[in-house]
């Protein structure tokens, strides 16, 4: 089937407090670290390059930035040296006569070259263009620290300066980010990986998992920041092997089992903020995982209370599952229901 975007405005929900309690009291303290970006780089083009981009290394010192100016159209390219997900935020300064105009800033948060490289203007989806992670901002008084009040998932930032005024010119100075996660890559056992390709591919796959375990586990910290069942059985298990995080896992089950309809449905995935309230979107085997979520976390942590809270909502779900099973014992597709095979 072709994804289609699902709308149940009439699904009425259980709220079952109880549950939900427990989700909250096993929501992580984030982790936070202060990342300060590693060199200035440009962003050129390249056919050999992926998606046709790459970033060079800048003539431009990162240890000098903040003896820089820029004035309208000018630009420039911080690269972290690393994939971070947090908060950014850098200072502000005006240089040359008083300041008679404000400034208009754009930044641009790039997991890669080619997310600067291409003008997001042209961008034409079916995923929302509010998704592109860039900012245009607005600041009357210089000088000012930018916080910028969204979480983004980056390694490079353009900053742009859209206007200042003929008089004066902008500078930047102490850029750093802020960094959320529910763990960190120090929890992670070392484990001796003798191939270098498959040490780094280690590293770069804990280092993903890191980026998506906040408050849940997220589909993804730059787009989706919800979280859904099929990637919860994957990250769980990834989990397992690596931080080992058992509360983490343990929000995510009673999220997914302390709302559920009337019939006993689980939605395909949830929101937490402000309040966790789960999606009128719902996935015939998205719902049958929950079962073989709560079985990977019993077989990991023998945790029998939460197996005792949450065994009748899973008994619900294969009840559901077998009623759109024929006689035949074919499954009758449903578009109502539709399996998802992600």
């Amino acid at each position: 089937m072709a994804f289609t975007f699902q709308i149940n405005n009439g699904v009425k929900f259980n709220h079952n407090k109880e549950l939900l309690k427990k989700a909250e009291e096993s929501t992580p303290k984030l982790k936070h670290e202060k990342i300060n970006p590693v060199k200035i780089v440009d962003i050129v083009s390249d056919k050999k390059a992926m998606n046709g981009y790459k970033a060079v290394d800048s003539e431009k010192d990162i240890k000098k930035l903040s003896e820089y100016s820029f004035k309208k159209g000018e630009k420039i390219v911080l690269d972290f040296g690393n994939h971070e997900v947090g908060h950014f935020n850098i200072d502000l300064n005006s240089v040359g006569s008083p300041m008679d105009a404000p400034l208009y800033l754009h930044l641009t948060f790039a997991e890669t070259p080619a997310e600067i490289g291409v003008d997001s203007s042209t961008y034409d989806g079916w995923l929302s263009s509010s998704w592109i992670s860039e900012e245009y901002v607005h600041l009357d008084v210089l000088p000012t620290k930018l916080n910028m009040p969204r979480r983004y998932s980056f390694r490079y930032v353009e900053l742009e300066v859209m206007d200042t005024s003929p008089k004066w010119q902008v500078s930047f100075s102490n850029p750093s980010l802020i960094t959320e996660s529910a763990v960190s890559v120090k929890d992670v056992p070392e484990v001796k990986i003798d191939d270098p390709m498959l040490k780094k591919i280690d590293q770069i796959s804990i280092k993903t998992l890191q980026d998506c375990m906040q408050e849940v586990f997220e589909d993804g910290p730059k787009r989706d920041h919800r979280l859904w069942l099929g990637d919860l059985r994957l990250q769980a298990l990834a989990n397992y092997a690596t931080f080992n995080n058992q509360d983490l896992v343990k929000r995510c089950l009673y999220l997914f089992g302390g709302m559920t309809t009337e019939e006993g449905k689980i939605s395909a995935n949830v929101f937490t903020k402000p309040n966790p309230v789960p999606d009128d979107t719902f996935m015939y085997d998205y719902s049958l995982f929950f079962i073989a979520v709560l079985k990977d976390y019993f077989d990991n942590f023998k945790d029998q209370s939460v197996v005792n809270d949450l065994y009748p909502i899973a008994k619900k779900e294969i009840d559901l599952a077998l009623k759109e099973v024929g006689k035949d014992n074919v499954l009758k597709m449903n578009e109502d229901w539709p399996v998802f095979v992600d």
